[in-house]
């Protein structure tokens, strides 16, 4: 029976919570979690990314090669395991994930549980809460930026809010459709 690790993924300093649940094969590499977080979160994969040790400065677990953002080496995330970093023995088993080095989205990725299905997939969305900031939005200032422009209509900067609304596309803090992500997640 195939086994699973059952993620709950979170972005920091964002409240309320931008949370996923998902589950991804213990076989799985941090390449396919990082593409699973890109999925369920809606991003779209345009920046620089590492999984990092839940730590000050946390040293790298792996990340895209080559990509060393800080002159240390970041392991190839295509060869690395999950299972080489989460055993599901430790009572509290995370790491971070950053996206986009420069709005610095840090999530937090706990394991929940290692569970075993008698169905055979790669991965599966459970669950989530509220829209991941939109890409390039300018990190949490620039999200709590984006949330008042959609609550008020005006935007803290006074640029021109009919670009702004262009810009965001429909896009709301509350607007996650979690039965469309799932459908799109399982493919």
């Amino acid at each position: 029976m195939p086994r699973y690790y059952e993620f709950d993924v979170s972005l920091h300093e964002i409240q309320p919570r931008v949370w996923r649940r998902l589950l991804i094969r213990t076989t799985a590499t941090f390449a396919q979690l990082h593409k699973a977080i890109q999925d369920s979160f809606g991003w779209q994969e345009c920046h620089l990314w590492e999984f990092r040790l839940p730590t000050f400065q946390g040293r790298p677990i792996a990340g895209l090669p080559g990509g060393a953002e800080y002159d240390r080496p970041t392991p190839d995330a295509r060869q690395v395991k999950l299972n080489s970093y989460f055993t599901g023995k430790r009572v509290v088993e995370w790491c971070e994930y950053e996206y986009d080095f420069g709005d610095d989205w840090t999530h937090d990725v706990k394991l929940i549980a290692v569970r075993s299905d008698k169905a055979s997939f790669k991965r599966r969305l459970l669950d989530g809460d509220r829209a991941a900031p939109p890409e390039d939005c300018g990190g949490t200032t620039g999200y709590e930026r984006m949330v008042h422009f959609v609550e008020t209509g005006e935007d803290i900067y006074e640029e021109d809010p009919d670009e702004l609304a262009i810009w965001l596309d429909g896009w709301r803090p509350d607007g996650v459709d979690l039965a469309k992500a799932k459908a799109d997640f399982d493919r």
